[in-house]
Parts: structure tokens; C-alpha cells; sequence
């Protein structure tokens, strides 16, 4: 888990509708691919389940995780179509890239949860922790484990750890690898890199060396901010007198130290872009207008003006990206803008208008998809962009539509969506739809209002829970899985 902070989708989702243009029939898993024995090969379309809601599913395809109506948290296998229940009701949960651990976690209850480790083959997920803090970080490839914060009856938090062989489908035995003070409302933040395990509170970070077994404190003090490269290896202090100072975290070694250039404006961001860049955003206090915002790219070379815009790294399938937001006011007038880059400095893909959605982004980076709209003309109105050359016709959407499937196919130039259209009743449809270069496909029709959607390769498949309201009040769901 990384301690960046997700980009910020704007805007509520609602059901609209729209053309689209079909292109042919729909794929059909790849002739080299053998479907599991739950696949209909004729069909491009297949439910999976009714009445439960999707978790996860592993890279593979073997299982599916999702939590019934009715029941607990449960693994459904994709082959022989065998459910059976292992936890209780979750939240969250994820399986590693090989698939051989699931981590699950509750919804928490005055800021504390429980968080569970299950393995196939596990007739139940074992007990990590009652009263976990935060969110679970899982550190994958050699000496794997899964770490967490919990609170204490005194107030304190616990830096825990679990190996996966030290559960027996009941309980895990954990190991408390630091004990420090709590001291603070705001949920901790975890990292795990190869060698090292971070925790973060405000301003304040301790690495714990996995290899020998010791803790060292970074940052210290509480006027200065705390970053941490995105390998764990080095950490930044953005100090009182506006220096970024950046560390080697085995040594704490002092590896450069620049100052930011003098400004009245507070820190809004601070946080590494890649291992030797560090981006400080600066913004006015919330309110005044016109807005007084901007970024720095700070190297052991100095700190770059990139803008007047507050940019922010994002994580997306191909590697990160900085998302950068600006607020131009004219008077009383006031217009937005948006820009995404590959390096500070490069940008890629950029629109003037507002969004609806954080702008998907293809795996090789040089391709993006918007989703935009005016207040001043057309209101209402909703354009889907396609960001490369040569040039693609947007669509457009009398209303704003569901964004809860916006993504690239993983290694594609095919973008998904769900392009609402209208029935033969005079009602609306969803239609699972991709997009690319020579037009619009239709893969197959949503049950219900789209919500929860994961994209798995090997073969293309999308999986995609479908809500609906039923006459007495209550929800009906179906999960669906989408030949893409």
C-alpha cells in the first residue's frame, strides 16, 4: 500500500443516456485460451452470482471473493462454481499478485476494524487483528508478510506484523515489531518496500529494518513535514525554514538539502514523485479568490516552478503520473483546468474544463480519457475525450452517466465504459462498451445500476456487480463477467 493519497474524483454518478456505434459482434474469450469449466465459450456475457457483492479476484481467475446478502465474506470458485464462506462480512479485501494470500478487512467501528489472512486450501481466513487502525500494507515477493497498526487499551499503537505460515485458519501469531504514542486523529499510513516497513503519523515516521529487526525515527520534528520515496530506501523533511532535505533511510545520511524559493503560501503537498524528486505544492487558505497556488519539482539540482497549478502523483497501472488541478479566476469568473504528466514539466494530455472523473490513463502512458463538462453552456452536458494522436471524435451524453467502470483495457488502447442507451421500451440500458481509435463496441448489457468493477487478464475479463431497488425497499445485486 502506498501512502500517496488518491486522486479526487468530482461529482456524483447518475444514470443518463447516449449513442454509441457498434463495430461488430462482441469478443469472445481467445481461441488459445482454455475457459474454465463455469465459462459458456458462446457466450461473451456470463452471471456469476446473485445477491452479493464483489471483493476481489485473483490475477488468475481461479476465485472470486464477495460478500452475500445474507451471509458472510465468501470464495466462489470460477471453475466448478463451489461457494462457500470463510469470513465474516468485509469491507475490503485483495489477494496477492500470485494469488496464494487474501488479506480482509471490516468496515471499521469508531475507527477501529478487524483484518483477516486467508490462503486456499484454509477452510476459514484466520484473525490478524481486532482492533487494527488504518489500512493493511502487504509486502509481496521474497520474505513476504502483512503488517498493520493497532490501537491499544492505553492509547498507544502497535506496528504488527504477520507471515502467512504462521496462520493456521483460525488465528495468526502476530509480532509487535514497535510500540510508539498514538497521539493523533488521523489514521496512520503504511509502506512496505524491500527491505524496510514505514509507518507515518502526521509529521512523524518510523522504519523499521526487516533484516536487522531495528527501528529507527525519521522526521522528529513536528513543525517539519515527512515524505517517503516510493522503494522505502529514502524519506524527505520539508523543514520550518522551507528546505527539502532528503535521507538515505539506512543510514539517515543527509543526501541533499535545497531550499524552496520564499513564499507567504502554505504547504498544501509534499511528497516524492519517484526516488529522486520531490513535489511541493503550495496553495492560499481555502476561500480566498482569486486562488494563489503552485507547485515545485524539488532535485538535489534545486526546486523547479512547474505553475501556477498544485500537482500530486498519482499511481496508475503503467507507473505514476503527475495530476495537476488549477483555478483561474478572471474577476468573478472562474474556470478550471487540468493537465497529467509523465515528468514534471512533460505534459501528456490536459483539458479546460470540469470533471466528473479522475482522467484514465494507458499503461504505456501516452494516451488518456476524459470525462468533461461546462456550467456555462450546455449544461448538463457530458464529453467523452480521447487523448492521442491522430485525432478521435469525442462522444457526447445529454446527462451525466455512470463512471463507475473508467479504464483501460491493462495493455490496450481500448477504453471501457458504461455507455447508457436507450431500450426498446422508451427506458435506458447500460451497455458495457469499448472504446478505441476505429469506434464504439457494445460487450453486453449491465442487470442494474453499475457499481464495483475489476478487470482481470489471461483471458480479457471484466467482473461487475449490477444493483437494483427493489419494490419493498430493499437491493437485489448481480455479478456479472464481461468477455472483453
Amino acid at each position: 500500500m502506498s501512502l500517496r493519497i488518491a486522486g479526487r474524483a468530482l461529482g456524483l454518478v447518475l444514470l443518463g443516456m447516449g449513442l454509441s456505434h457498434c463495430k461488430g459482434d462482441p469478443d469472445v474469450p481467445d481461441a488459445g485460451v482454455e475457459p474454465d469449466a463455469g465459462w459458456d465459450a458462446g457466450s461473451p456475457v456470463q452471471t456469476v452470482m446473485r445477491d452479493a457483492f464483489l471483493v476481489d479476484v485473483d490475477a488468475w481467475q481461479r476465485r472470486l471473493i464477495a460478500v452475500e446478502l445474507d451471509g458472510g465474506t465468501v470464495v466462489h470458485e470460477l471453475a466448478s462454481g463451489e461457494t462457500r464462506r470463510i469470513a465474516p462480512p468485509v469491507q475490503s479485501g485483495s489477494f496477492t499478485s500470485d494469488g496464494g494470500v487474501l488479506v480482509l478487512a471490516s468496515a471499521p467501528q469508531e475507527g477501529l476494524g478487524s483484518a483477516w489472512l486467508w490462503r486456499p486450501g484454509d477452510a476459514e481466513a484466520s484473525v490478524m487483528g481486532t482492533r487494527v487502525w488504518g489500512r493493511v500494507a502487504v509486502k509481496e515477493g521474497a520474505a513476504p508478510y502483512v503488517a498493520f497498526v493497532e490501537r491499544t487499551a492505553d492509547g498507544g499503537a502497535d506496528l504488527s506484523r504477520v507471515f502467512p505460515s504462521e496462520c493456521d485458519g483460525r488465528a495468526c501469531q502476530v509480532e509487535t515489531v514497535a510500540q510508539v504514542e498514538a497521539g493523533s486523529a488521523y489514521e496512520p499510513g503504511l509502506l512496505t518496500g524491500e527491505r524496510f516497513l514505514w509507518m507515518k503519523l502526521d509529521t512523524r515516521g518510523w522504519a523499521f529494518d526487516t533484516e536487522l529487526g531495528a527501528l529507527a525515527e525519521a522526521g522528529g520534528d513536528r513543525s517539519c513535514l515527512l515524505g517517503i520515496s516510493p522503494s522505502g530506501n529514502r524519506f524527505a523533511r520539508l523543514t520550518s525554514e522551507q528546505h527539502v532535505q532528503v535521507y538515505e533511510t539506512l543510514t539517515q545520511t543527509l543526501l541533499w538539502d535545497v531550499a524552496v524559493p520564499p513564499s507567504d503560501l502554505g504547504v498544501w503537498r509534499f511528497e516524492f514523485f519517484d526516488e529522486d524528486t520531490v513535489i511541493v505544492g503550495r496553495s492560499a487558505p481555502v476561500g480566498q479568490l482569486p486562488p494563489d497556488q503552485g507547485s515545485y519539482s524539488c532535485t538535489s539540482r534545486g526546486c523547479t516552478w512547474m505553475g501556477s497549478t498544485v500537482c500530486e502523483p498519482r499511481t496508475v497501472r503503467g507507473g505514476t503520473v503527475l495530476s495537476c488541478a488549477a483555478l483561474d479566476c478572471f474577476g468573478n469568473r472562474c474556470t478550471m483546468s487540468y493537465k497529467l504528466m509523465r515528468q514534471p514539466g512533460e505534459v501528456f494530455s490536459s483539458v479546460g474544463s470540469l470533471i466528473d472523473h479522475a482522467p484514465a490513463v494507458s499503461d504505456d502512458l501516452t494516451t488518456a480519457v476524459w470525462m468533461t463538462y461546462e456550467l456555462r453552456e450546455h449544461l448538463g452536458t457530458r464529453t467523452l475525450s480521447w487523448h492521442r494522436t491522430p485525432y478521435v471524435r469525442p462522444l457526447t451524453f445529454p446527462k451525466q452517466i455512470n463512471t463507475n467502470v473508467f479504464d483501460f483495457v491493462p495493455g490496450q488502447q481500448r477504453f471501457v465504459f458504461v455507455n447508457p442507451k436507450a431500450d426498446a421500451d422508451g427506458g435506458v440500458e447500460n451497455v458495457l462498451s469499448a472504446w478505441d481509435e476505429t469506434g464504439v463496441e457494445a460487450l453486453g448489457v449491465v442487470e442494474g445500476y453499475p457499481s464495483r468493477a475489476i478487470i482481470r487478464m489471461e483471458p480479457p475479463m471484466l467482473y461487475l456487480n449490477g444493483t437494483r431497488q427493489q419494490a419493498d425497499g430493499g437491493i437485489s445485486t448481480v455479478l456479472q463477467r464481461f468477455a472483453l
